[in-house]
């Protein structure tokens, strides 16, 4: 992470800036997501990488992800990582645990992923993009990719 590295150190202001010079990449539904809200607190119901290989295309991968907004009412959320170039996930239910029981997993592990944290979406080159997201279960996951597209899918 460039601008929340820490709970010490975040640049939220240097962020919104970064993202402001971003949005016209996106399509709009995402560009008014991205700049109105944002997936914080939000529980990631799945998770799917599709190889659309066909010979023809080039980076054919694609990852999916479904997420229920925190808000009530917010609805359920579908976003998409086009032509994916790079996809690290480093998941370890053994590191979700609160900070007072370091021996206990939350929830007893019943929340799997758990909740979305904190993401940044950053410049690779004019045609590239990083993704970075942190969940509460300490997961990480970093994502290249050439588009995103978030579209709501539920009310």
């Amino acid at each position: 992470m460039k601008y929340f590295v820490d709970d010490d150190h975040w640049d939220v202001m240097g962020y919104v800036k970064e993202l402001k010079r971003l949005l016209p990449r996106f399509n709009k539904e995402t560009s008014n997501f991205l700049k109105n809200h944002s997936f914080h607190d939000g529980k990631v119901v799945s998770l799917t990488v599709l190889n659309q290989e066909n010979g023809k295309a080039k980076d054919p991968t694609t990852i999916k992800m479904v997420i229920e907004q925190y808000e009530e009412g917010a609805g359920i959320y579908e976003i998409q990582w086009l032509n994916v170039r790079k996809f690290l996930m480093d998941f370890d239910i053994k590191r979700n645990v609160d900070g007072n029981k370091p021996n206990e997993i939350v929830f007893g592990g019943r929340k799997g992923l758990d909740d979305w944290g904190y993401d940044e979406i950053l410049p690779l080159s004019k045609r590239k993009l990083q993704h970075e997201i942190l969940l509460f279960s300490q997961t990480k996951i970093l994502i290249h990719c050439s588009d995103i597209k978030i579209r709501k899918i539920k009310t």
